[in-house]
């Protein structure tokens, strides 16, 4: 078995570090399944300030981690060769290639992981894979089989250009791609439990009568970044005039933005057939309030429409939780739910004028023109759902409540199949070892230093800006910055200390030499009157 990766371990891995979203979700429970697959095993971590990482060990621990844990830095890439690789959970693995340029391009792997894809930093990212020096041996991990789609198109589209500029060889382009494998993200354990809450207790708890019939949506409210929630109400004021109990709609999770919570209650208002339930809003929810609405709830509706959707968390809690889901048929969404199995899927299509409206938004966000949130909302509203089949498919499952107990435990065999940490785990285990062969074969020139980027080496491309490249004295200074004036060294102070951070122990008392020399030139000429300019 090979080592795991070493991690980085950004602050969407870490809890506190900013809003709860799919992504920072996503992230820590990818450290949590990191600590527990680690087991007893030496565990590294990496990050900006390595120091912060010891503050950790307690999450690690509760996680199951019982190892030495390793923290590393992110400037220098040698340390990195004893771990076979570095794992990023996004998909920038492009300029990471670059940073490992120095110490050979097989020296290790890197392991990248995609979440949302339609972010102008995501697709730049994506791009970056064709004309940065990953290699066969680096990976970027799909959560879905259309989030590999997407990976395939925007590589296949940049290596066009590429070869139309430059006649080079479309062979040779596709060779150096990553590997790119379908692995889903992991569902933490408390998902799928042995003894779930009765659906009873969870409708007491939140204030549901035993004979409502409960649908819960599951995740961010957001018109620009997730879906337009005026489909789904309308689809629900329409089945709520077909049944004969009272249809209450459970919310569950934050607004993306509060200020538009009034906008969200007049549609409400709409739909006065509809009791609505909120829970969550300004803030996220606690996991127990959660367990307590999957309970409650009959049935699942995920109606998204917007492209930053790429695996579907919700919907996979939802599976997870015993749940039948009604879920657009878009994106990663088919990869979860098989129509009729495990609950319905509806169709999703492209207006017809969007392929005209397409590249016009698309250089909107790509130029800052408009802020990406607008351009992906606009362009979500270009996409329209089947509604009479997610009409249809709500009032199967809640007038057939045996089909919707038989799918929805379809659903939870099928998470615990497919999302169960150690599962998803097993499967990285399974790409390292297969990237650790690939290294192995790698040709010997791929273990020899390269250059980097011109833009990491900043010297090369301004070293002649200068007009002198030997040094103006040869007089030896005692390497002491203190003996500068006050004022000097605590203005410098930040800068010195960047550059004191960049350098090896072996250069810094060099460093302090070039430093002083700056500085210090005219009181280290020992009295001798300068030369006069002639």
């Amino acid at each position: 078995m090979v080592s795991l990766p070493v991690l980085i371990t950004s602050g969407d891995l870490l809890p506190g570090h900013g809003e709860l979203n799919g992504r920072r979700w996503a992230g820590q429970q990818l450290l949590k399944c990191w600590a527990q697959q680690a087991k007893g095993r030496e565990l590294a971590l990496a990050n900006a300030d390595p120091g912060q990482l010891q503050a950790i060990k307690p999450l690690l621990a509760q996680a199951g981690f019982t190892g030495s844990l390793k923290c590393l830095g992110l400037i220098d890439p040698k340390p990195f060769q004893a771990w076979g690789g570095l794992f990023i959970p996004d998909p920038s693995i492009g300029r990471w290639a670059q940073w490992r340029q120095p110490v050979g391009s097989a020296a290790f792997s890197l392991i990248g992981q995609i979440h949302t894809l339609s972010t102008p930093a995501a697709l730049g990212h994506l791009q970056d894979l064709v004309t940065e020096p990953v290699q066969p041996w680096d990976a970027v991990i799909c959560s879905s089989k259309a989030g590999q789609e997407v990976v395939e198109r925007v590589l296949s589209a940049r290596e066009e250009q590429l070869l139309q500029r430059t006649g080079g060889s479309r062979e040779l382009l596709q060779a150096k791609r990553p590997q790119l494998p379908v692995i889903p993200l992991p569902l933490p354990e408390g998902s799928m439990p042995t003894n779930p809450i009765a659906q009873a207790e969870g409708r007491k708890a939140l204030g549901i009568a035993n004979n409502d019939a409960v649908v819960i949506w599951l995740g961010r409210l957001s018109l620009f970044t997730k879906l337009d929630p005026w489909p789904t109400y309308a689809v629900l004021e329409r089945v709520a005039r077909q049944i004969e109990q009272r249809l209450v709609l459970i919310e569950c999770g934050p607004d993306d933005h509060p200020s538009h919570y009034q906008g969200w209650q007049k549609l409400r208002e709409l739909c006065p057939s509809v009791q609505f339930l909120r829970l969550g809003g300004e803030q996220p929810v606690s996991e127990q309030i959660k367990h307590q609405a999957l309970a409650a709830a009959d049935v699942a509706i995920s109606l998204v429409d917007n492209a930053q959707e790429t695996f579907g968390l919700a919907v996979a809690e939802a599976m997870a939780a015993g749940l039948p889901v009604v879920a657009s048929n878009w994106s990663g969404y088919r990869d979860l739910i098989s129509d009729g199995c495990e609950g319905f899927l509806v169709d999703s299509r492209w207006a017809d004028l969007t392929p005209a409206l397409s590249v016009a938004l698309g250089w909107q966000q790509f130029t800052g023109l408009q802020a990406y949130p607008a351009v992906s909302g606009a362009l979500a509203q270009l996409v329209q759902l089947d509604l009479e089949m997610a009409e249809a498919a709500l009032l199967t499952l809640l007038t057939n409540p045996h089909l919707a107990k038989a799918m929805g435990a379809a659903g939870a065999k099928k998470a615990r199949r497919l999302f169960a940490p150690q599962v998803v785990m097993n499967a990285y285990e399974q790409l390292f070892e297969q990237l650790a062969l690939l290294r192995r074969q790698a040709p010997t020139n791929a273990l020899l230093p390269q250059a980097v980027c011109p833009q990491l080496d900043l010297y090369r491309v301004f070293s002649k800006f200068a007009s002198n490249q030997t040094g103006f004295s040869e007089i030896k200074l005692d390497a002491n910055l203190a003996q500068l004036p006050e004022p000097v060294r605590q203005q410098r102070t930040q800068l010195w200390q960047l550059l004191n951070n960049t350098a090896s122990a072996a250069l810094q008392t060099n460093l302090h030499n070039q430093l002083l020399m700056k500085h210090n030139q005219l009181a280290s000429s020992n009295g001798k009157n300068p030369k006069l300019c002639k």
